[in-house]
This record gives structure tokens, sequence and C-alpha cells, in this order.
């Protein structure tokens, strides 16, 4: 940690909007018979997507069997990231480029927080808040109780900064991965099952 002497305000100001984490969910309906090239487009662009400054991830999720709506999620370190991407030469012409290969123009929806892990394909439904944080306290103590018994012998003898570092990466990426995806669709039924107050 580096330390400093600057003097820290009594309260620090909010991050501005264009300063905020954000992420982008967009929605592409491919025409009939047309997937494989849509595929191999995104396929062949993800990882020329990665190089825009502030792009920090992609995540495809394709259509259930028979469907034809891609949903593809792109992460970004602030909402002016984004804008500065949708203007990117490179980004316009690959859109450009994919756009007859679709049934119409995408659908765009930015988020932030925890909705990106309750957003399913072909749904639009708003998930009340605290049942993301009681699907995600059930993903982080899941998570934690594996890679305690798991992953804890392995490194018990790193330094502690290291065995911090390297469990937490690894607590994050299986709740980004594989934790959140599987227990959002277990308990889908549950999450969008409206409550009393929500009728």
């Amino acid at each position: 940690m580096i330390e400093t002497t600057a003097e820290i305000p009594a309260e620090a100001p909010a991050a501005s909007a264009s300063e905020r984490a954000v992420s982008i969910i967009i929605r592409r309906v491919v025409r009939a018979g047309r997937q494989a090239e849509f595929e191999a487009a995104v396929r062949a662009f993800s990882p020329v997507s990665l190089t825009f400054p502030g792009h920090l991830g992609v995540h495809v999720v394709p259509p259930p069997a028979g469907g034809r709506e891609y949903v593809v999620i792109l992460s970004f370190a602030s909402e002016r990231a984004w804008r500065e991407f949708l203007q990117w030469d490179r980004y316009r012409s690959w859109a450009q480029a994919v756009r007859p290969l679709l049934d119409d123009d995408p659908a765009i929806e930015e988020v932030t927080g925890l909705e990106t892990w309750f957003r399913m394909p072909g749904e639009h439904v708003v998930v009340p808040r605290w049942k993301m944080a009681v699907v995600t306290w059930v993903g982080v103590c899941l998570s934690v109780g594996l890679l305690n018994a798991v992953l804890r012998p392995w490194i018990a003898d790193w330094p502690w900064w290291a065995n911090l570092l390297g469990f937490n990466a690894v607590v994050v990426a299986s709740l980004t991965w594989v934790v959140m995806p599987l227990l959002s669709r277990s308990a889908r039924v549950w999450l969008r099952r409206p409550t009393l107050k929500e009728v």
C-alpha cells in the first residue's frame, strides 16, 4: 500500500455517474440460419474489444435450444469508457458489419451492481434487490466454505498478503463464472415470483 500525506476531506464527494463502473446488457435477435455467422463474428471481435481502455470484460450468453436471442454482457470501468467505446471506429465497423445478420436493432440496457447476475436471456423482469442479496449471500457462503476446505491447505504457507489476495481472487472468479450463474438459474422461479408488496 502506498501512503500519502494528502488530507482526506471530512466527507468525500460521491463518484459521478461517468466515473462509476457499469455493465451493459446487449440483446440481439439473430436471423434464422445466420447464427453461425454471428457467433463467428462475436468470437473474432471479443478479444479485439478488450484492447479498448476501460473495457473490463465480455460474457456471451447463447440462446436456449431453438432460440435466436444472444445476450452479451460488457463491463466497463466507467460510463464514460462505455460512451467512448460506442464511438470507437472498430466497434462501429463491427456493429455495422453484423447488422444484416439481425432481425432488428439491438436492445441495450445499462445496469450496475448485482443486477447483471440476475438477468436471463429474453426476460426484462426486475428482480427485487433483497432477493438478489439473499442469493448472493448464499453464493458467498458456498464459495468461501468450499474453498476454505479445498484451497486453504495449499496456500497456508504463503505470506499473509499473497494468501489474502489469492484466496479472494479465486472466490470472486468462482462467484462470477460458476456459483452465481448456477444459483440465479436455480432460483429463477423464486426470484421472479412477486411478493405481497410487489403485487
